[in-house]
């Protein structure tokens, strides 16, 4: 028996078993243990010839009507994977609640071939509607029931890893989303189905990467994985490794190789109406004619990231756009158009919950206000950002907003001031590491 047929006719016992009410523990006897009737069921390679044959004669299943209950079994599984092919045709298009019930209606078993898929498109379908406690469930629940099947074609595990990290990065949790993504890279099957996983994969971690500041690792790992390019068919996964490509660029220093990739990103996107990664790579070419003080064409780059809005649904994009862009005119010394540019980036952060932007915006507002000699204000801008820094344990921004709260302070309140010195000491003692941190990268 071949191991495709043994997990073929596993697959019948179990339906068999189920249709007559029977339980593993019903076909257990001295000569097969459960644990043998659930590793033949599921497939698994090491059960011998001689225990299947056993338990095919307990359920009077002769070897002759197998290839034909194998064919009606066969039919079954085709129509469950039609079914999932339309929910996921439902949740594309928006019509959730729709593909929820038809998931419902399948009414599949732990032991189904498929009820992995069913748990991990549950996992989609929740998370589109922004229920993250149900989506974690229904994907760990997936990702259970995937690393119990013996067989890792479909890469169901890594897909669940890949979707965990995701929810926990639209909750600010960075740093759980990159480990969540590592392993969903450590299990990739290179052989089996859905290769697309293994690019969203890399490309997600690369986002974290850049988000966290780690930009040696990240250029490294883009680096790395640049030779599968040309095999990426979604377009927009192929234009999330150029703007990587060109942002990792940037922040190493690579401001000519930043722009070549930028420009040749800008032109996939041109072409294909991509229209929020056109946004994207517009953006960064910005930033790269800002570090060159080339500052005509960084505003044109800028302003032509800003014609995109309303092109694309917005998002945590536009809170960079217009922090750039008040970056930009910060070192112009264009003051109150650099306010009016950061306080539209606070709001579009504050709307997407975008806690790691929003306190890279308001720390840059609150230095923008010192700079103007407009104490209260950047004190207002500094504790807002320490707020949202504490929740969230950004402990470098937490580090930079008592420093820059104790320049407020001198001269002006002992107390307070000594009170932040404190505070930068004992963040200084439980982070162990403290590097300046370019806040412009982190947007």
């Amino acid at each position: 028996m071949k191991q495709l047929a043994l997990h073929e006719i596993g697959e019948v016992i179990r339906k068999v078993r189920k249709d007559r009410g029977l339980r593993l523990e019903d076909l257990a006897d001295e000569n097969i243990s459960p644990a043998t009737v659930s590793n033949i069921e599921r497939g698994v390679a090491h059960v011998s010839p001689e225990k299947i044959s056993y338990l095919l004669e307990k359920l009077n299943l002769p070897m002759s009507k197998l290839p034909e209950m194998l064919i009606k079994e066969q039919e079954e599984i085709k129509k469950v994977k039609f079914e999932l092919l339309s929910v996921a045709t439902l949740r594309r298009i928006g019509l959730i609640d729709e593909a929820l019930e038809k998931l419902e209606a399948l009414n599949l078993d732990d032991n189904h071939p498929y009820i992995a898929h069913v748990y991990y498109y549950k996992g989609e379908c929740y998370m589109s509607k922004y229920k993250w406690k149900q989506a974690e469930r229904a994907l760990y629940n997936a990702l259970r029931i995937s690393q119990q099947n013996p067989y890792k074609e479909s890469n169901m595990e890594a897909a669940s890893y890949l979707l965990l990290g995701l929810i926990r990065y639209k909750q600010n949790n960075i740093e759980q989303a990159l480990e969540l993504t590592s392993t969903g890279i450590e299990v990739f099957n290179d052989k089996g189905d859905n290769q697309h996983i293994r690019c969203l994969l890399y490309r997600n971690k690369g986002v974290y990467l850049q988000r966290m500041g780690r930009i040696t690792e990240g250029m490294r790992l883009i680096q790395d994985v640049w030779e599968m390019i040309p095999g990426i068919d979604d377009i927009n996964t192929l234009l999330g490794f150029y703007w990587l490509r060109a942002e990792f660029s940037r922040q190493s220093g690579l401001l000519d190789e930043a722009i070549e990739y930028a420009t040749e990103g800008i032109e996939i996107s041109r072409l294909n109406k991509q229209y929020d990664s056109m946004c994207d790579l517009w953006t960064v070419l910005g930033s790269v004619y800002t570090t060159k003080k080339d500052w005509e064409m960084a505003e044109t780059s800028f302003k032509m990231a800003l014609k995109l809005e309303g092109k694309f649904p917005p998002d945590q994009r536009l809170t960079t756009v217009y922090t750039r862009l008040g970056i930009l005119y910060i070192k112009q010394g264009r003051n109150n158009e650099a306010k009016e540019a950061l306080k539209t980036a606070i709001n579009f952060a504050e709307r997407f919950n975008d806690a790691p932007r929003l306190s890279t915006s308001l720390i840059i507002l609150g230095d923008l206000y010192h700079m103007c000699n407009q104490i209260e204000e950047a004190v207002s801008s500094y504790q807002k950002a320490l707020e949202i820094s504490q929740k969230h344990k950004y402990q470098d921004k937490e580090f930079k907003i008592w420093f820059s709260l104790a320049r407020c302070y001198d001269g002006r309140d002992e107390e307070g001031f000594q009170n932040c010195m404190r505070s930068m000491y004992n963040v200084k003692k439980e982070f162990n590491r403290w590097e300046v941190e370019d806040y412009e990268n982190n947007i």
